[in-house]
């Protein structure tokens, strides 16, 4: 017996076939393309709904200020520019808020490189791309903003938004 145990330990290691290898780098090839396309759609998801995140919170203190300061405050959207601008005062008299956050000057782009995939298809309020907050906070007319995938649902007066 103790002649076997020293022929086992004293056999040569033969390594791997050239076809084992071939099937692991294969394997890696395969579980890498599903890792990375896996990688991509989550991305794309986490993006929008940055983007969802961000329009949410603006449209929520576009409706504070105008409460707060009792005067109008507009929403105005651009779905060719993939933007939205932040505008007080009545419709004759508008100016861009310079000092709102996040935004150039009162714009606020979504082509930038966190939300660069996320499109806004449409943004129908009465017929209307404007979001208009009346000096008490009320929305002046419901509507929805449509991304990628999601869309966001305001109700008349209340300002409740939705998504779905």
């Amino acid at each position: 017996m103790n002649k076997s145990l020293r022929f086992i330990l004293k056999s040569p290691f033969r390594g791997f076939s050239l076809i084992e290898l071939v099937v692991i780098i294969v394997l890696i090839g395969i579980f890498g393309t599903l890792a990375m396309t896996r990688t991509r759609d989550g991305l794309s998801t986490i993006r929008e709904q940055i983007a969802i995140d961000q329009i949410i919170s603006d449209i929520d203190l576009a409706r504070s200020m105008a409460f707060a300061k009792n005067e109008t405050i507009t929403i105005v959207f651009s779905i060719s520019e993939e933007s939205y601008t932040v505008y007080k005062g009545p419709d004759n008299n508008r100016t861009a808020i310079s000092e709102f956050p996040n935004s150039n000057n009162g714009l606020i782009s979504l082509d930038n490189s966190m939300i660069k995939d996320v499109d806004i298809k449409s943004v129908n309020f009465d017929d209307s791309n404007e979001l208009q907050f009346l000096p008490l906070g009320d929305l002046k007319s419901g509507g929805i903003i449509t991304l990628n995938t999601k869309r966001i649902s305001m109700e008349p007066v209340t300002g409740k938004w939705s998504i779905y």
